[in-house]
């Protein structure tokens, strides 16, 4: 059985437990991926302009060929006979078989730069979806791990209300109404955020601030109570402090 497993149907504990993992909900990267169309679109505007101007470039020196062909008719007396009209077909065909290799050749490339294009965007697609769960499994560990800190500052609370648990012991436990529930929940999230009521100083906290929340906040690893405690000591000396505790805590 998984730890989390333990805590299934505990409706207190998935209070928190939801309420933390919005609270640690990760800044998720979104990706929308470039279709197809939009590829060749792309690719095509930096191919097609070098096969045209390679085309354009056979049907001049075709022209040129048949122009010179027919100057050289003309000052032999030949003027537009069968054979010359022979050479220019042949001409005009050889011109057509290069612009089809070149379509050809321009096809195979725009196809193979497609593929490599939409591999591109399905491997970006796949590290963004890779990068997202892994934030979303860091969150949701984090969330865990918060939601059983305030668990039990949740227990501790419950405690000592004289509701059992942990120092509710010689009392018999009754059954919490849906108030007293929610209210625990509240005291225990507001305690272990570090938001108590009284003035953040040490002796004010500690000689008269809420003698469970006291206790708490002066020994809990809890990040958050270290952070309170620092800013509560304040400039106090050790052995004040000492005092300050020992007169809320007897």
């Amino acid at each position: 059985m998984s730890e989390q497993d333990k805590y299934y149907g505990n409706q207190a504990f998935e209070t928190i437990y939801e309420k933390t993992k919005r609270d640690y909900a990760p800044q998720l990267v979104t990706y929308t991926p470039l279709d197809e169309q939009t590829l060749a679109e792309r690719i095509g505007a930096v191919l097609r302009p070098l096969y045209d101007r390679a085309i354009a470039a056979i049907f001049r020196g075709n022209q040129r060929r048949d122009a010179e062909l027919d100057a050289d008719a003309i000052s032999r007396g030949m003027g537009s006979s069968t054979f010359v009209t022979d050479v220019k077909r042949r001409q005009d065909n050889a011109a057509a078989d290069d612009v089809r290799e070149l379509e050809s050749d321009y096809g195979m490339k725009l196809a193979d730069q497609l593929y490599k294009a939409m591999e591109g965007e399905r491997d970006r697609m796949l590290e963004v979806e890779k990068f997202n769960a892994q934030q979303q499994n860091a969150a949701m560990e984090q969330a865990f791990a918060a939601a059983k800190y305030l668990y039990q500052a949740y227990l501790e609370a419950r405690a000592a209300q004289g509701y059992g648990g942990s120092g509710g012991a010689g009392k018999k436990a009754e059954p919490l109404t849906e108030a007293q529930v929610k209210n625990s929940l509240a005291q225990a999230v507001a305690a272990a955020r570090g938001q108590v009521t009284t003035n953040p100083n040490g002796a004010v906290f500690y000689a008269k601030g809420d003698p469970e929340t006291a206790r708490r906040t002066s020994y809990s690893d809890l990040p958050k109570y270290v952070k309170k405690r620092a800013e509560m000591n304040g400039s106090y000396s050790a052995n004040q402090l000492k005092q300050f505790r020992l007169m809320n805590l007897k």
